[in-house]
């Protein structure tokens, strides 16, 4: 039978954690200032957080103005100043991720791993990064992207709405037609919320979401039209908040503009775009591919989670800011998708445990270099001068 107070003190454990490492580095982030105007988001958005928001510097942060806000209320109601209003609020949203993730791997690998290993799996997802190689990058981060990151608030802050969105569909899809009507209210709101944190989730997620209905249209021959009519309908409100943020950034008159590059942005950090996207998802396309098409159909968490990244990666690869082309602000999506991708795919990874033995070699390989890879970063943001 399982324990669920020793669970939930696992649970609970990793979420503190989590805590405390966000709250150290993002402190430590806000301390470079911004001397480092090109990676200072945290001094940016804190800025006009705690200032006056008249402040035509900062006009575009009115449009999702949740991590702000927060921000503003704890700097006003704790003697803490900024520089820990922005690292609490934050390790805050970085807890409760944890919290979510955890609660997904125990419910899925509860039969299948002990509890010590669950928390170690989950602390593992909540740091890891691309593979770092520095015979082809000689950064962690820029080139390859990450599914972990430490220096932009609003990303880290939407990132458990993400998380609890991409789990929560993909449960709906699975109860089909029986799913209650306010189920899909909540979550339409949800949806919306997460629009007023950081609308990249939606960017990604909208489209994917639209292509895989539409795969398990032709998959199950029309059955499933129903329940994409219903989610058409949940997406309505946050669809059109999407749309005003994106049209009042790049529409007719605004100061930024967009266009099609392939792979322009990713070239500015890395002579090797092909080799920095396997080393971002090394581990859940090795996964894709150790599954194959038959059992990847039938998966329909790992095929979501697929077709997400898929989506987000392909926004990443393509678009850029004409008039910011360094900015990789289309990147935001990607992260989140790479995540999600990671979490469903170290499930799946665990759960089939009759795999060859040199599957299980390289796929623990794999996710554990990635971790490496992320702890080493963690520690290399603490000791350089730049955010990421």
């Amino acid at each position: 039978m399982r324990d669920k107070k020793k669970e939930g003190a696992w649970g609970w454990l990793c979420t503190a954690i989590l805590f405390l490492l966000t709250l150290i580095i993002v402190k430590l982030e806000m301390e470079k200032g911004h001397e480092v105007l090109l990676y200072s988001d945290f001094a940016t958005h804190s800025s006009w957080a705690v200032g006056e928001f008249t402040d035509p510097l900062y006009d575009k942060f009115y449009a999702y103005p949740i991590w702000h806000l927060a921000v503003r209320m704890v700097n006003s109601l704790l003697p803490v100043g900024r520089e820990y209003a922005g690292a609490l609020v934050t390790a805050c949203c970085i807890g409760f991720c944890t919290l979510i993730l955890y609660d997904f791997l125990n419910r899925e690998l509860n039969n299948c791993l002990p509890q010590w290993r669950i928390c170690l799996l989950t602390l593992g997802l909540m740091v890891l990064t691309a593979l770092y190689m520095p015979w082809f990058n000689e950064e962690v981060y820029l080139g390859q992207s990450s599914p972990t990151i430490w220096h932009n608030p609003t990303n880290m802050a939407v990132k458990p709405i993400a998380l609890l969105i991409f789990l929560w569909f993909l449960r709906l899809y699975e109860k089909g037609q029986r799913t209650k009507g306010t189920e899909l209210a909540v979550l339409s709101g949800v949806l919306l919320l997460s629009c007023f944190v950081k609308p990249s989730f939606v960017q990604g997620f909208l489209p994917g979401v639209v292509l895989f209905l539409l795969i398990e249209l032709f998959l199950t021959k029309g059955k499933s039209f129903l329940f994409s009519l219903k989610i058409a309908v949940v997406f309505i409100p946050s669809g059109i908040y999407f749309l005003v943020q994106f049209f009042s950034m790049f529409g007719s008159g605004a100061e930024r503009s967009m266009g099609i590059s392939p792979f322009t942005v990713m070239r500015f950090d890395t002579a090797h775009p092909l080799i920095s996207i396997l080393q971002a998802a090394a581990f859940p396309l090795f996964v894709v591919g150790i599954s194959g098409w038959k059992q990847l159909s039938g998966d329909k968490k790992l095929l979501f989670s697929l077709i997400f990244y898929v989506v987000t990666l392909l926004e990443f690869v393509l678009l850029i800011e004409l008039t910011e082309p360094e900015s990789g602000n289309f990147e935001w999506a990607l992260q989140l998708a790479l995540f999600a991708f990671f979490a469903v795919s170290a499930v799946r990874f665990y759960q089939r445990m009759d795999k060859r033995p040199w599957m299980k070699y390289v796929g623990n390989g794999l996710l554990f270099y990635h971790i490496i890879s992320g702890i080493y970063y963690y520690i290399y943001l603490m000791l350089s001068p730049l955010q990421c």
